[in-house]
């Protein structure tokens, strides 16, 4: 393996222990410059991490003591506001109207979106899954959708404009750029 092959299967083992994304970025550079020790010294990967490089991660992981406590309210409501938005917009783009309807396969997505998301943690670590995984989850996905889909297109709860759905998507993209511009201060102030 790689350098960069082993940074990356670290990350992904490190996100699946849903460690704090601070502790992991330090981790991470800390293993880089134990790898760049022993690339400088002709040593591979394997001679830092072993043979097993998840065992190694979890093995790291275990190790650290600080885990957050998870803001579970907090997730739900922003998990459940992203597959809001997600949902309207994609009403409006694929059906190329000016009015989204919500149905109760559209409510009943939402909610599944957002228990998924917010009580999942491994959601992201799913990248490394093999074939097979990969294959379950897809028939599962599409008999979810199916069943979704028989739940019903009646009655409509509510009929949302595109204006209604613009303003929806205003805080996230006002929190979004928020973030975006608070990450570039810190890269700065760690940079000077």
């Amino acid at each position: 393996m790689t350098p960069d092959q082993v940074l990356d299967r670290c990350r992904t083992e490190w996100m699946f222990h849903d460690m704090p994304r601070d502790a992991v970025d330090n981790m991470l550079t800390e293993l880089r410059e134990h790898l760049e020790d022993s690339a400088r010294a002709g040593k591979s990967a394997a001679v830092v991490v072993g043979d097993d490089v998840a065992a190694f991660a979890s093995s790291w992981a275990a190790e650290h003591p600080s885990r957050p406590p998870r803001n579970t309210p907090g997730l739900l409501a922003r998990h459940a506001y992203a597959g809001s938005v997600a949902l309207l917009s994609a009403s409006h783009l694929v059906g190329r109207t000016a009015e989204a309807e919500l149905v109760p396969g559209s409510v009943a997505a939402v909610c599944l979106f957002s228990a998924l998301m917010t009580f999942t943690p491994y959601w992201r670590a799913v990248l490394h899954w093999p074939l097979w995984r990969w294959t379950a989850l897809s028939c599962t996905g599409f008999a979810v959708l199916l069943a979704l889909f028989l739940i019903g297109r009646e009655p409509v709860l509510l009929r949302v404009p595109l204006w209604a759905t613009g303003l929806l998507l205003l805080p996230g993209l006002a929190a979004s750029a928020f973030a975006w511009w608070r990450g570039k201060r810190r890269e700065r102030a760690a940079s000077a």
